[in-house]
């Protein structure tokens, strides 16, 4: 499922949600969508950008930020447009960079920017210093 990711009237950015490895939460975002939400920044936690959704749901292709911390390390592997879904406070996340510190909570991995990283990657340093633009996302044919 691919997902368009709107600003101020621009589409800036397609998401791709892994239905395979997620169904029950692509099922959930699909029936979600559209919707908008207010950007924040992860103030500690990277280069990481924040949306609150209207649903919940639960956890599905956990894993842990700080193992993959570790990974990006060690590798040196992309975490550049890895996009997830953190069910206790309803948020989708875009890493829009490689900062990824250790952090002991898991997170779903849900998807991957498949169009548009660098522009979300300029949003996301303006969104550091001006939280709070509005989005939409919406689906996008499959």
């Amino acid at each position: 499922m691919k997902i368009g990711f709107n600003l101020a009237g621009e589409d800036v950015a397609v998401i791709e949600i892994w239905e395979d490895k997620v169904p029950q939460l692509a099922k959930t975002i699909r029936e979600a969508l559209p919707f908008s939400s207010y950007l924040q920044h992860g103030k500690l936690t990277g280069d990481l950008l924040l949306m609150q959704t209207k649903f919940l749901a639960d956890w599905e292709n956990i894993f842990y930020p700080e193992d993959l911390a570790a990974e990006v390390v060690e590798k040196g592997t992309e975490i550049r447009g890895a996009v997830s879904y953190y069910g206790p406070r309803q948020q989708i996340s875009i890493m829009y960079g490689n900062d990824i510190p250790p952090e002991p909570l898991p997170v779903s991995a849900i998807g991957w920017v498949v169009e548009g990283a660098d522009q979300l990657e300029l949003i996301g340093i303006k969104t550091w210093l001006e939280p709070g633009a509005r989005i939409w996302l919406t689906l996008l044919d499959d």
